[in-house]
């Protein structure tokens, strides 16, 4: 039996944030921003996202990478600029969109995987970016929360993937350990670093997924890093354009497995632990 680790935005579920939508909470904060951006700008609600997508780039390249999630204090920092004194309390517009009918849902497949993993005896959490405080009402809300033995976050443990120190407070549920995720340089070099075994996911419905080439769905999921490197190395690329910090190499993160649909994750298991 092992320890699982899933990451959630992206693999589990969509969550209520939609940076470039006027949908949900970055649309909300958007919206509440705009009356306070200069007066002649073309795009007042593109002008007010800008700096709060700044400044998490500024926390990530200095290394702060539990500050680079925290998105009430990033957007009350933005917000005190443009010189609004009433505070957002992100948290609480997560909460609220939660309740919006689908904005935020489970992909196909999320609820039966969690469920086949524990059949087989697996310990399941989840290693996460994201705040408790924004991913539990999520959970709560697409029926995933309660599969999870803990939920490891960068605001209760200090440290962020692809941190050392994240992956490390997980190891206190069991071993040995896989983490399932869907950013390379962030879930599976972090797994990777950590001596962890790493699942990486590309599924059709999620934000970042591209068609996978031919021949992939015919591969066994252990053997697909090997035998599609140039597609590895595109997704890496493609990764990099919002996860560019810390800087890394396809060599630091190659998956000992990439599934297409998460109902491949059960078998992956199984096999990687006892190849």
């Amino acid at each position: 039996m092992a320890l699982i680790s899933f990451d959630l935005d992206g693999v589990l579920q969509r969550n209520p944030f939609y940076m470039g939508s006027p949908q949900g909470v970055f649309g909300h904060i958007r919206r509440e921003l705009a009356p306070y951006v200069p007066a002649g700008d073309p795009d007042p609600e593109k002008a007010a996202l800008e700096p709060i997508i700044r400044e998490h780039f500024r926390r990530m390249e200095a290394g702060d990478i539990t500050g680079a999630h925290d998105w009430d204090g990033i957007v009350n920092l933005v917000a005190a600029r443009f010189g609004r004194r009433e505070r957002f309390n992100v948290a609480a517009l997560v909460e609220e969109y939660c309740q919006v009918e689908g904005l935020v849902y489970a992909y196909p497949g999320s609820l039966a995987c969690l469920k086949a993993l524990e059949g087989a005896g697996h310990t399941l959490v989840s290693i996460t970016n994201g705040f408790r405080s924004y991913q539990e009402p999520v959970l709560r809300k697409i029926g995933l929360l309660e599969h999870f033995t803990a939920l490891i976050t960068p605001d209760a443990v200090g440290a962020g993937k692809p941190e050392r120190g994240i992956f490390a407070a997980a190891e206190a549920y069991g071993s040995p350990c896989i983490h399932v995720g869907d950013v390379l340089p962030h879930d599976i070099a972090g797994a990777k670093r950590a001596g962890w075994l790493a699942i990486y996911v590309v599924q059709p419905g999620a934000p970042s997924y591209t068609e996978p080439p031919a021949g992939f769905l015919d591969t066994p999921t252990w053997e697909r890093p090997a035998l599609f490197p140039g597609w590895l190395k595109a997704r890496l690329d493609r990764d990099r354009r919002w996860h560019q910090h810390p800087p890394v190499e396809l060599a630091d993160c190659t998956p000992d497995a990439v599934v297409h649909h998460l109902m491949e994750i059960p078998a992956t298991v199984a096999h990687l632990l006892n190849r």
